[in-house]
């Protein structure tokens, strides 16, 4: 259905990369939820407002939980497009997700295509001389 507000998250990942000996942080973004929100955009941004306010990724959730009565610090910042930033702290951790408003504009379901056969196997395929 189109014309419909959503609200979405987006989370941050924190990977560990070993290179050549040397160690680096590798940061991403996923989307890891959407709703539907009935009503106005006004319904959908008091939504984001409340995801933004409540909301705990799952790793501080982990976290957490071996603190019973713990809160992490958490500082929202609304941006100039209405996103809203969140950066949650606890002791030396850090991490932060987004929470935005969108309009569902366009939906196409999914089609299977025609699965392509197997390639061959074995050297002669690597070489380029193989049956095709």
């Amino acid at each position: 259905m189109t014309g419909s507000w959503y609200v979405v998250l987006e989370e941050e990942t924190h990977k560990d990369a070993h290179i050549d000996g040397s160690s680096y942080d590798l940061y991403r973004w996923h989307l890891a939820q959407s709703t539907e929100v009935l009503g106005t955009r006004e319904a959908a941004e008091a939504a984001a407002r409340a995801l933004a306010d409540s909301h705990v990724p799952e790793r501080f959730g982990r976290l957490l939980s071996l603190y019973p009565g713990a809160r992490p610090g958490r500082q929202v910042y609304r941006m100039p497009d209405g996103t809203l930033l969140v950066r949650m702290t606890r002791r030396h951790s850090e991490t932060r997700f987004r929470v935005s408003v969108g309009e569902l504009i366009a939906s196409q379901e999914e089609a299977e295509g025609e699965r392509l056969p197997d390639p061959p196997s074995g050297l002669k395929r690597l070489f380029g001389r193989g049956s095709r």
